[in-house]
């Protein structure tokens, strides 16, 4: 794995962004954290190639999260992995199961999370591309 890899961070709550930059700057990790999906569209069409990994809060305040990974598949050249993270949803309800299966998201991690699995999470995502 490079040195540092840059992870795209989707989530309207102040406090959970600040949490995951903290985390994954001590993990090595470049963070850009934006607050919608708007922002988040934006920054992917203006960085392009933008980052290595994205992360997706399922329920945005413009826009769902899984909408937005669907936007951020046909509208950027964004080919990252995406790991949806939510509070909202569990990872036996339908739709996460369908678009895990369906290969939109790469994970699904619940809110609230420990670290050691987020960290783990997205470890093992990047390790198989």
């Amino acid at each position: 794995m490079p040195e540092s890899l840059t992870v795209l961070v989707v989530d309207d709550e102040p406090d959970v962004c600040w949490a995951l930059e903290t985390l994954l700057r001590g993990d090595r990790f470049t963070v850009v954290a934006v607050g919608s999906g708007t922002e988040a569209l934006r920054w992917l069409k203006e960085s392009e190639p933008a980052c290595h990994l994205v992360l997706v809060d399922a329920k945005l305040p413009d826009i769902e999260g899984v909408d937005l990974a669907r936007r951020i598949r046909t509208e950027t050249s964004c080919a990252a992995p995406l790991i949806l993270v939510s509070g909202y949803f569990y990872k036996d309800d339908s739709l996460v199961q369908e678009i895990l299966r369906t290969g939109l998201v790469s994970a699904f991690v619940a809110k609230p999370f420990r670290h050691d699995e987020l960290l783990n999470t997205i470890h093992a995502v990047l390790s198989t591309g």
